[in-house]
């Protein structure tokens, strides 16, 4: 898949480069110099390295590629990982670090905690709103002795999903025991939603106890990246409890002169609008994802039980008032919401996918093709499992495609469709080799046009459909017009029933 989290991977961000082409410093930080021209500045992160793809971007724009950013995994072990992550850059193990606002609860940080107040920000255009605001200064300004802030990036929003109902109203979240992330407020909203919360790992379900978890907090991408979509749960369309927006800064001590540190500043305020439509469109695109699947109940609290919802957590809410700054940040939110006047950002169900071509029936793309790409296909993302070299197999209805390169080594399958030039995939499921954790998932659905000429097809992408660029970065070439799974990986090959209806 495209989209989906990736850690322990480099990513490369091009930013303004120090005149002397100096090294980071620090003989025990991570990183160093990449030539005479570029400043190579780490950035250490428990998250996706996509989630700062546009920051990285627009550093190389400014700086015209002279300073060059490097994503360090910090590997996201125990609950507060966050945490430990803050704790590292403070120790100078990277130049700047990336978290979550949710983070900063124990680090007298009450504006960034403000930030995550139940239901105020509760759309993502009330969350570019903020995030492109004097708040920002603001809430960067709490950040402990030992950190200067740099910016604050919008992240997917929250809501309730519910392993066997709805969690819609205060009273359908009595007694039971809900997932949560590093938050105190977190923590507080469901005590007050009375729900017990229970901290989770990163890895959501290698979480202890998480069998008997009755919901959790989550964004949608990361459900149906878990695969957490079980039969009978169910996603709350219209409940945002809060946005996981992402802190980056640095340590005080951190080689970087005023210059670069202000390019990165600017950097990070201009990707904001750009961040939030990709994580819309990701929230799009799994929760359609999920739809397909059938597992989940989409469903949407009334009127009523979302001001209930909001009734029940005040005390949250007299907790942050308690600090002046957190109270100033919470009213300048609710001043910015009234203005903009946006209802709360909703989830909608999926469209039904079109169906397969009736399984038995040839077409005109039966058989064998096979593509073989660089590491430039797999761009912003930059997943290993997005190039290499490819097989794809169709089948009367059916298809399956194995990846590989050095590193990763992939398959996947499901049903397609043909309508004249446009072809529809509906997968099934997928597997193997996955060092990112971007292997091909059920539900997921891409469209494309294609054009054949001989032993040759093309593939384009569909305005105002899911057309990854990974499967159409070059040409296939036809290797047989008889499907056969002998052309397949050896490393990872499909299940043997995946051509099988």
């Amino acid at each position: 898949m495209t989209h989906l989290p990736a850690l322990r991977i480099a990513v490369v961000l091009t930013s303004l480069a120090a005149l002397a082409g100096c090294g980071i410093g620090g003989g025990e930080r991570v990183g160093g110099e990449a030539d005479a021209e570029t400043r190579v500045v780490t950035i250490l992160s428990p998250f996706d390295p996509s989630v700062v793809a546009e920051l990285r971007d627009e550093v190389s724009r400014l700086s015209d590629g002279r300073l060059e950013l490097d994503v360090v995994a910090s590997e996201p072990t125990g609950t507060d990982y966050e945490a430990t992550t803050i704790r590292d850059a403070l120790d100078g193990r990277a130049d700047l670090a990336v978290v979550g606002a949710r983070a900063w609860d124990d680090f007298g940080a009450p504006g960034l905690t403000a930030l995550g107040a139940p239901f105020l920000v509760d759309s993502y255009a009330l969350q570019e709103r903020v995030l492109t605001s004097d708040l920002v200064e603001t809430m960067l300004q709490d950040l402990p002795s030992g950190l200067v802030g740099i910016g604050i990036l919008p992240g997917p929003l929250r809501r309730p999903f519910g392993t066997a109902h709805a969690l819609a109203a205060p009273s359908d979240f009595q007694g039971l025991t809900i997932g949560t992330h590093e938050s105190n407020v977190a923590d507080e909203t469901m005590r007050a939603l009375g729900a017990l919360p229970q901290r989770l790992l990163f890895d959501v379900g290698t979480s202890p106890g998480f069998a008997s978890l009755d919901g959790l907090e989550l964004q949608v991408a990361a459900i149906e990246n878990g695969r957490l979509d079980t039969d009978g749960s169910h996603l709350m369309t219209n409940v945002n409890l809060w946005p996981r927006s992402l802190v980056v800064f640095a340590p005080a001590d951190n080689g970087l002169s005023g210059d670069q540190l202000q390019l990165l500043r600017d950097a990070a305020a201009n990707v904001v609008a750009a961040r939030t439509t990709v994580e819309r469109a990701q929230e799009e695109e799994t929760a359609a994802n999920l739809c397909r699947k059938g597992h989940t109940t989409f469903e949407a609290a009334s009127a009523q039980e979302l001001q209930a919802l909001r009734e029940a957590v005040e005390p949250v809410y007299a907790e942050l008032a308690r600090d002046a700054g957190a109270r100033s940040v919470i009213e300048e939110i609710e001043r910015l919401k009234d203005e903009l006047g946006e209802p709360p950002t909703e989830v909608t169900a999926c469209s039904p996918a079109p169906g397969a071509t009736r399984e038995g029936v040839a077409t005109e793309i039966d058989g064998v093709w096979t593509m073989d790409t660089n590491a430039t296909a797999a761009l912003p993302e930059q997943l290993d499992e997005n190039w290499g070299h490819w097989v794809f197999v169709f089948d009367r209805g059916r298809f399956a495609i194995t990846q590989e390169n050095e590193t990763s080594c992939t398959w996947g399958y499901g049903t397609y469709a043909i309508n004249g030039s446009r072809m529809a995939w509906s997968f099934e499921d997928g597997g193997g080799i996955a060092p990112n954790d971007a292997e091909n998932r059920p539900g997921e659905y891409f469209v494309y046009d294609f054009s054949t000429y001989r032993d040759t097809m093309t593939l384009t992408p569909v305005e105002g459909e899911i057309s990854p660029f990974n499967f159409r970065a070059e040409p296939w070439r036809r290797l047989s017009e008889t499907a056969s799974s002998e052309h397949f990986s050896e490393r990872c090959p499909p299940p043997t029933a995946a051509l099988s209806p």
